[in-house]
């Protein structure tokens, strides 16, 4: 523990002196780096093993739970959801959204927490051949308006998807869905990338049935009032803007599962401290999601269990690249790049239990290649200033851009922040719920840069969402065409070597086009009451509340 703070603190270090001082633009003295210099080796190692060193609890190690209570478990999330299932509002969901949906919806396929294995679900059996994912579903299987899931269920779902989110990576990557017969479905997709299976236990393919879905009015009313699904725990009431109530399914096809929670009731608080706290007097049982800066002073905390743990994904600084951006111009993103403490930011991203990124994905992921040194990320403040004057910035004339963040990111934003002064760059944090986050980063699109983890542990089709047009860093025609053909081929590599050979030529294009710049690896963190365990995650962090017992 005293390490992480120790970490932190030379994290303000390197930030203190370029606020106060205005720095001389020298590398070894901005940077902070005992390396400066010299040629750099890869330490940009995973951090699970160093976080279960220093004692901090981790995600997917309780399991095991037999018994089931009347007893009501509290979770804290940041927001109350715009909707609770994406189809309806033909939009990707919220996280909220999807923590809440994954506990009442089930998917073809899960996957097992404790060996990363795909299992079934709602498919007892499958089979691949290429695009073409065909899927035996399970007989006995029955729904919340009590009737038994049917084929024509899933072969329902799964062209909502395709019609309702063929804008995002729901449904944009299915091509067709066909009826074998009374029990089998085939769902063709776009491309036979490897990772499909893994991409179908994501909480956005849960199944629902069309007669519930016209019972409740249609998909815009079923998104708010979402009385359906056949998973482990059914919607039963909310109070927009308060509070969602779930109540266990004693229905759930698989009878081995134990639902200890009879109700599982989400409030809305998006103060770290107020979650933190009403988890200490009892009134909540979970926070999740805080700062993991601010759960590593907990860990010794005997009255709570602090989970802080690597995220799936890796923290990215994305620029919009949309015609009259400031960013648009190559030289203020290479500026940009040059002016950023990748270290500072590392360590206060991630506790100071994390590195600055030296590759796009994680060191974790099969595929991974270095593809910077540590003096590539080097701090030149004088460089940055000069291109900046390339592109008609000075003194008289600063650039001015801005972001949005959620506000787990503030932090960050505010190293960022003092960075980029300075080069003389000012920029305006715009902080937001994720009610406001994601329509801000998807749709709008009011900002220069913008922090975005990625997942790219998978090799699954929405590998490349992230540089398709009018999705992360501007709008239509925006993106670059090399960066989405590099990484379908990433996808469609046949085997690990070859998709290193590919993620090699991916890293250089973006030393190229300076499209985004890495950052660190998300270390995620939550609090629970010292009796409450089974804290479990799912894809992209998302809390598992269907796995707490006491």
């Amino acid at each position: 523990m005293k390490k992480r703070i120790l970490a932190l603190l030379l994290a303000a270090a390197m930030v203190l002196p370029l606020m106060a001082c205005g720095g001389n633009g020298d590398n070894s003295e901005n940077k902070g780096s005992e390396n400066k210099g010299t040629e750099s080796t890869d330490t940009n190692t995973s951090i699970t093993d160093e976080l279960e060193d220093a004692g901090v609890l981790q995600p997917n190690k309780e399991f095991g739970n037999t018994q089931v209570t009347d007893e009501t478990l509290i979770v804290q999330l940041s927001s109350y959801p715009a909707n609770f299932w994406h189809p309806g509002a033909a939009a990707m969901g919220a996280n909220e959204e999807q923590i809440i949906n994954s506990a009442f919806l089930a998917r073809l396929v899960d996957k097992d927490k404790e060996t990363g294995e795909i299992i079934p679900c709602l498919a007892e059996s499958w089979t691949v051949d290429g695009k073409d994912f065909t899927f035996k579903i399970r007989k006995g299987v029955i729904m919340t308006n009590g009737a038994e899931l049917t084929v024509d269920d899933v072969i329902y779902t799964a062209n909502v998807w395709k019609e309702q989110c063929a804008s995002n990576d729901t449904g944009k990557f299915i091509e067709n869905v066909t009826k074998v017969d009374e029990n089998t479905v085939t769902i063709t997709f776009t491309i036979a990338a490897p990772d499909v299976l893994e991409m179908l236990t994501w909480s956005n393919y849960g199944i629902v049935a069309e007669a519930e879905i016209e019972a409740l009015g249609g998909l815009e009313a079923a998104s708010q009032n979402p009385i359906m699904g056949c998973g482990k725990y059914k919607f039963k009431e909310c109070k927009t803007g308060e509070y969602v109530i779930l109540e266990r399914n004693d229905n759930y096809w698989d009878k081995d599962y134990k639902g200890y929670f009879k109700t599982i009731k989400f409030v809305f608080v998006s103060d770290p401290n107020s979650k933190i706290s009403a988890v200490l007097s009892g009134d909540a049982h979970v926070a999740y999601d805080v700062p993991a800066a601010q759960a590593a002073t907990f860990v010794e905390n005997k009255e709570l269990r602090t989970y802080i743990f690597e995220g799936p994904e890796l923290e990215h600084v994305f620029f919009n690249l949309q015609e009259g951006r400031a960013t648009s111009d190559i030289r203020v993103r290479k500026a940009i790049d040059l002016a950023l403490n990748y270290d500072a930011i590392a360590a206060i991203g991630t506790a100071g239990y994390g590195k600055a990124a030296l590759s796009y994905v994680k060191t974790t992921t099969p595929y991974y290649v270095q593809g910077w040194t540590e003096e590539e990320r080097a701090v030149d403040v004088e460089a940055a200033k000069a291109l900046l004057a390339e592109a008609g910035y000075n003194e008289s004339n600063p650039l001015k851009i801005s972001t949005v963040t959620l506000p787990d990111l503030l932090d960050v934003y505010t190293v960022m922040q003092a960075n980029l002064k300075e080069a003389g760059i000012e920029l305006t944090i715009n902080q937001v719920d994720m009610g406001g986050f994601v329509p801000a980063m998807l749709f709008n699109k009011d900002y220069d840069i913008i922090l975005i983890g990625e997942d790219s542990s998978i090799r699954a089709p929405f590998l490349t969402q992230f540089v398709a047009p009018g999705v992360c860093f501007g709008g239509p025609g925006v993106a670059i065409p090399e960066h989405e053909d590099i990484l379908t081929r990433l996808i469609l590599a046949e085997d690990v070597d070859a998709a290193k050979a590919v993620l090699t030529e991916y890293q250089n294009q973006l030393k190229e086009d300076y499209v985004c710049t890495n950052a660190y690896v998300i270390t995620k963190a939550s609090i629970v009451g010292k009796d409450i365990k089974g804290y479990s995650i799912r894809e992209r962090s998302y809390v598992d509340v269907t796995a707490f017992y006491k």
